[in-house]
């Protein structure tokens, strides 16, 4: 069987943000249950990554396979255009009650990239439509990762990921990330170094402001560009700013939101609400491949109109399944009566404790930094490394082949649990990030 299998793979797979010529022969899942994989020949490896980052009630929980269950006995896809049905009713009344009804309109669609695309599209029609022209550009936070469509890939950096479509991608003004070193973000100090990056972002307001539509960034926390950290203080200021200059702010928070870092959206730690927010991963608990893209009331009074043209024509086929509203609904469930958001506390004091003694320890001289929010912890090394380097994929190799499913982003490794993970189980995914680079780096 398992011959066959890697036949199989080595014929027909193609798998993202993989060199195939490259690959090692993977090993494959059979089953998962809670915080742990199995592969077909019974290993098993705790998925310290929450399967890209979705995954955040454990694999094969049982509420969430019930609440799926029974909405197949019901019905599994209706045409949402037109038509309307009752999981795609509450989860819109649900998300909305989530912001307080700061952002009371959703749009669903089926995975980050889309929903940040729709913001996007959004933002831009909303001025069309009142016949404002002239705000027609984007301004996007450096470093930032939004995914790879087109319009996504557009306001993200122009990294190594992008490069080779950078003639396909309309033009975005950048505002420069604010680094400043973590252990100083909650001191009186960050006033003084953030000071700076405020200034610009100001001067690019007072330049640009009149021709902006959007401002785009992920709160508090980078994903994929680099798993980075920024004060709060810097969102508070970028909300004033685009209150000041007619600008819609531009939450994506498909990686941040639903609890990632310790409130149910990051906005909340900064104490704002954007105008449009772009959510997925976490929101189906990682079952489906569900997104929402929430909007305030102004936004979708732009659109309500007599005149057709002013319609958002965006869309597809399984837009609002009935599965991944069913799926979200009992995820936010798990959120509040399980009390996840207290897991998520308890992990990331886990995480401050360990990282501390990580960054103190034998490997000091070879860490550059560590960082840490809700339940993401993050250690990056001193390399030369991008993601395109030896370093990730040999690190990857070694934790799986120890019992540790763990990603890289170039010289950053990172762990982002599901939020039902134990304490034990944490400590075992640390033992192995020392020693996996103690193996590489020592």
């Amino acid at each position: 069987m398992k011959n066959d299998r890697m036949h199989q793979y080595w014929q027909h797979a193609w798998q993202p943000f993989t060199q195939m010529k490259l690959a090692s022969e993977p090993p494959v899942i059979e089953r998962g249950e809670g915080i742990y994989l199995y592969t077909s020949d019974g290993t098993e490896i705790i998925d310290a990554v929450g399967s890209w980052w979705v995954n955040i009630h454990g694999h094969s929980n049982a509420r969430m396979n019930r609440a799926i269950a029974d909405q197949l006995g019901k019905i599994e896809h209706v045409i949402y255009a037109g038509f309307a049905h009752d999981k795609a009713l509450e989860l819109s009344e649900k998300l909305s009650e989530l912001t307080s009804h700061n952002l009371p309109r959703v749009f669903f669609s089926d995975n980050g990239s889309t929903a940040v695309e729709i913001a996007l599209k959004m933002a831009y029609q909303y001025n069309v439509n009142a016949g404002r022209t002239e705000k027609k550009e984007f301004l996007a936070l450096g470093g930032g990762y939004h995914g790879d469509t087109i319009g996504a890939m557009s306001v993200g950096a122009r990294s190594v990921f992008h490069e080779a479509f950078s003639p396909l991608l309309f033009p975005c003004r950048y505002a420069e990330f604010p680094e400043i070193p973590f252990e100083k973000q909650d001191t009186i100090e960050c006033e003084v170094l953030i000071d700076p990056y405020l200034k610009k972002l100001e001067q690019i307001f007072s330049e640009h402001g009149k021709n902006l539509c959007g401002f785009i960034l992920e709160p508090v926390l980078q994903g994929a560009g680099g798993m980075n950290i920024y004060p709060e203080s810097y969102l508070r200021h970028a909300r004033k700013l685009c209150d000041q200059h007619d600008v819609f702010l531009i939450a994506d928070e498909v990686f941040t939101g639903i609890g990632r870092t310790g409130t149910m959206f990051a906005c909340e730690k900064a104490g704002i609400w954007p105008d449009l927010m772009a959510l997925s991963k976490g929101l189906s608990g990682g079952y489906l491949p569900f997104a929402a893209t929430l909007a305030t009331e102004k936004i979708f009074q732009g659109f309500n109109s007599d005149d057709r043209r002013h319609t958002l024509f965006h869309g597809h086929s399984m837009t609002g399944s009935a599965l991944g509203c069913a799926a979200s609904l009992e995820s936010l469930d798990i959120m509040k009566t399980e009390n996840r958001l207290d897991d998520v506390k308890r992990i990331e004091q886990f995480h401050k404790n360990r990282l501390t003694d990580l960054r103190n320890g034998k490997l000091s001289e070879k860490i550059k930094e560590v960082r840490y929010t809700g339940s993401v912890g993050i250690v990056e090394f001193n390399l030369d490394q991008e993601y395109t380097g030896e370093f990730g994929w040999e690190f990857q190799k070694i934790a799986v082949k120890n019992g540790i499913l763990l990603r890289t982003l170039g010289p950053v490794v990172y762990m982002t649990p599901a939020y039902m993970i134990s304490d034990e189980e944490l400590e075992q995914i640390y033992r192995c990030l020392e020693n996996t680079a103690s193996e590489l780096l020592l």
